[in-house]
């Protein structure tokens, strides 16, 4: 007998390994993530008894990541085939306990067999059998809303949402990940990119915690672990994730995010961006402003006469204000 078809999803039950794919050169889209996050909360009830064959519609993914973004749907499967395809080449690697309590490493693709009815547009799929099991890991998991899988606009914080929300779900006083620099890499799929730390922090970690701390149900702060001598206190070798639940208030704003059409919030984000570069630009020194300027005049923007001068910011400054933000961490 077929499985029925099931399209209302709203939660993805995901356990601890399932969670921690170590995926270290970064082949996996913010969409493959996304779409395998898809698959497996459609088949979770049926890997807990011990289906291995699932089938859904992929008119139903298209149109549930649609009405998720508040954005246009999709008119082909060519995208889910593609992510498809990159599932099922990449090999990623888990570490477990298995049950006599033995340290595992195992190696596999994300997707085993899929076949796509071009003319039903019914997707039978498979994960293999040593995955299927750690997918259905009973003693960790965490509990993950789908919607919010498909706000996040950063696969690197999709990532981080997925491993924190785990300790967010604690029940503990100060929950908090403590995690090795390497580790963090491979995990976020960033181990021969942004090789600078100050360069990973920047396009990687900074992003990733403000959507965090935008969308999710908690907040997370992040400490430096350094070690040695030289400039800032030696190398950065690890760092700790500290994730606090947020009151109801902020909780309730979160929500409120969630609810918005992409397209507003980038515009929101882009007038904030706006508002704190110009008041960080106008409160800093003329080297400061004067450096702004040059790497204004550099990418293009036309400049007033006495661009540095206060009163003149806002004429360029909102043309680069992103930029700003994101070098001078504000």
């Amino acid at each position: 007998m077929r499985k029925q078809l099931v399209t209302d999803l709203q939660h993805l039950v995901k356990a601890t390994g399932a969670i921690e794919i170590s995926e270290p050169e970064g082949t996996l889209t913010l969409s493959d993530r996304r779409l395998f996050n898809h698959l497996l909360a459609h088949a979770y009830k049926g890997l807990a008894r011990g289906i291995t064959k699932h089938l859904c519609r992929a008119s139903a993914i298209r149109a549930f990541a649609a009405e998720a973004r508040r954005g246009a749907e999709d008119r082909d499967n060519r995208r889910i085939k593609e992510s498809i395809s990159k599932l099922q080449r990449v090999l990623v690697q888990f570490n477990y306990l298995n049950s006599d309590q033995h340290r595992i490493w195992l190696s596999s693709p994300l997707l085993s067999t899929c076949e796509l009815n071009e003319t039903t547009g019914e997707l039978e799929y498979e994960f293999t059998g040593k995955l299927a099991a750690l997918l259905i890991e009973p003693a960790l998991y965490s509990y993950i809303s789908l919607k919010i899988i498909y706000q996040f606009e950063s696969k690197y914080g999709l990532i981080l949402y997925e491993i924190l929300k785990r300790y967010a779900d604690r029940d503990a006083a100060e929950p908090y990940w403590a995690v090795k620099t390497l580790e963090l890499r491979d995990l976020l799929g960033c181990r021969d990119k942004l090789k600078d730390w100050a360069n990973f922090r920047l396009r990687a970690l900074n992003p990733a915690l403000d959507e965090i701390n935008s969308l999710a149900s908690f907040s997370v702060e992040m400490d430096e672990v350094r070690q040695g001598r030289g400039k800032g206190g030696g190398q950065v070798v690890g760092v700790v994730f500290r994730v606090t639940k947020k009151p109801a208030e902020n909780a309730a704003r979160a929500a409120v995010e969630l609810d918005k059409p992409k397209v507003q919030r980038r515009g929101e984000r882009k007038i904030a961006d706006q508002e704190k570069a110009l008041r960080w630009l106008a409160m800093s020194d003329i080297g400061t402003r004067s450096r702004w300027e040059r790497r204004a005049a550099d990418l293009g923007i036309t400049l007033p006469p006495a661009a540095t001068a206060v009163e003149n910011l806002s004429l360029w400054v909102p043309a680069i204000a992103e930029q700003i933000c994101k070098d001078e961490r504000i």
